[in-house]
């Protein structure tokens, strides 16, 4: 019996973005799943690890300070796990590299992903997540490699 929900967003043209509940109906965690491909902007020799810390933190930073100022955001527990997947091994200048970011959302109440209270918040999120990954200086995302 499938129990979950999975839905798509196509806000954005540079990135597939899907987001949903493993159970919809008593849903106590919220994931929303950005895949793209990064193209380095730079030809010089970086430290990728870094680099990708730091777009890691810039986005956790960015959603702490989201849930503990927003006042409507009451049934998002202020815990959050982010996971910027993006093999380092193979980031090379004129190379796109694959990249996953995984947001786990865990809330105080169970709500349906598919809810007309919690959509706009995950368009909230996922429009600064979309920003954290643009406004760095390092990578171009794209769709499509």
């Amino acid at each position: 019996m499938k129990k979950g929900k999975e839905l798509k967003i196509n806000k954005f043209n540079n990135y597939k973005i899907t987001y949903g509940s493993v159970d919809n109906k008593n849903s106590k965690a919220i994931y929303i799943k950005i895949c793209a491909w990064g193209d380095p902007k730079l030809d010089d020799d970086l430290t990728y690890n870094r680099i990708i810390r730091n777009i890691t933190k810039t986005i956790k930073q960015n959603l702490f300070n989201k849930f503990n100022d927003d006042v409507d955001c009451e049934f998002i527990i202020k815990r959050t796990i982010v996971d910027l997947d993006m093999r380092v091994s193979g980031v090379r200048y004129g190379k796109k590299s694959f990249t996953n970011c995984d947001v786990t959302l865990f809330l105080n109440d169970e709500v349906p992903v598919n809810s007309d209270i919690i959509r706009p918040k995950l368009d909230e999120v996922t429009e600064l997540i979309v920003g954290c990954l643009e406004d760095n200086k390092y990578f171009t995302f794209y769709k499509r490699k």
